[in-house]
């Protein structure tokens, strides 16, 4: 999500999508809120304020220094390729600019958190993990971020795009993806246009809010 939209702006948008994920059961809760955004950043603001969790943090971030380089690095690509219109290409060739426009986003923001930044929401050794296990009531927007990562949805979603094994479908309902398990073609789901966008904002999300709002204020690794 490009800084150049307010964070109402993203409480808006985030609050449209989240609505979408609700319908298949997840972040229910989450999507009930008029700032979805801005909760996730309240949260990370009250989690880092606290100096025994300062510290964790710190500690468990310098041990494993990819997890804050690659955020980095993720973040900085997603800004070059802000300003990329799939609506300025030409026809013929604009439907197949427009799917790599999404299919360039979901990529980085979906294996990143599947990835590195998966040990610092999950791992077995990681504070985080720790605090929302034992505090799941204090970070609730926290601990439902968490939980849409761990969903098999998105799982499957995150596979099929991964793995580049899935099938882009056009009909008059939209846009669909059909994920297709590689190793026997045989259909795993099929997810909207949207409903991906959706899981892609979350991620995204929680990569820019934690970014800014925890690793920066710990400072270079």
């Amino acid at each position: 999500m490009a800084e150049s939209y307010s964070q109402f702006e993203k409480d808006e948008l985030l609050r449209d999508l989240l609505k979408l994920l609700a319908g298949r059961g997840i972040a229910k809760k989450w999507s009930t809120s008029q700032q979805p955004y801005s909760d996730l950043v309240q949260e990370c603001r009250t989690l880092i304020s606290n100096p025994d969790s300062q510290a964790k943090f710190s500690t468990y971030l310098k041990a494993n220094p990819i997890i804050q380089e690659t955020v980095e690095t993720m973040l900085a690509t997603s800004a070059m390729a802000a300003n990329v219109r799939w609506q300025d290409i030409a026809m013929p060739i604009q439907p197949l600019a427009r799917r790599g426009w999404h299919i360039n986003r979901w990529l980085p923001t979906f294996l990143l958190i599947s990835g590195p930044l998966g040990l610092f929401l999950k791992g077995e050794d990681s504070p985080l993990k720790t605090v929302l296990r034992d505090n799941y009531a204090k970070y609730p927007t926290l601990a439902q971020a968490r939980d849409v990562f761990n969903h098999d949805i998105f799982r499957r979603l995150r596979n099929g795009v991964g793995h580049w094994s899935f099938l882009w479908q056009e009909n008059n309902g939209g846009s669909q993806l059909v994920m297709v398990d590689w190793k026997t073609g045989v259909t795993d789901i099929t997810i909207t246009l949207l409903e991906a966008e959706a899981f892609h904002l979350v991620s995204f999300s929680v990569i820019e809010v934690l970014d800014k709002e925890i690793f920066s204020r710990l400072g270079p690794i």
